[in-house]
């Protein structure tokens, strides 16, 4: 059980990360590209073709929310919808080279503040802070099995 002096540490340290976190507001792609449309473009790369579906699922978004960020993408000519020939119902969404391009600058960002964090630690300290960081993002899946 944690106390309550760990608890008031951990939120602290956490507001110290959201700080440089926010630093990642601060895109240096395309300026009119929000958070919400940035995680979208991170998803729709890791899984080219995804249904818009599966796109509100991975964001945990309602399905309205994400076509209204797959609509701004769009106009912002970040990304395209696909019909299935076979079944017009079914939209996949991907990248186009625009969005490719911008996507790119934003994992070269986010690769260089992990790396800037990563660098105040030693090896030893790294791959303690993984294994903790594994271990707590592996609570909600023990939790979702349990239910």
């Amino acid at each position: 059980m944690a106390n309550k002096e760990n608890i008031t540490r951990i939120l602290d340290a956490f507001d110290g990360i959201s700080r440089v976190f926010a630093a990642m507001e601060s895109f240096p792609g395309d300026a009119s590209i929000s958070k919400p449309e940035l995680l979208a473009l991170e998803v729709i790369s890791r899984e080219e073709g995804l249904m818009m579906s599966d796109l509100g699922k991975r964001l945990d978004i309602s399905l309205s929310t994400a076509t209204g960020i797959i609509d701004r993408l769009i106009e912002k000519k970040l990304v395209k919808r696909e019909r299935n020939g076979g079944d017009r119902r079914v939209v996949r969404v991907v990248l186009t080279d625009k969005g490719r391009k911008n996507n790119k600058t934003y994992q070269k960002q986010k690769k260089e503040i992990f790396a800037m964090m990563l660098g105040a630690l030693s090896d030893v300290e790294q791959e303690q802070l993984i294994k903790i960081l594994e271990k707590i993002s592996n609570i909600e899946k023990r939790n979702g099995d349990e239910q």
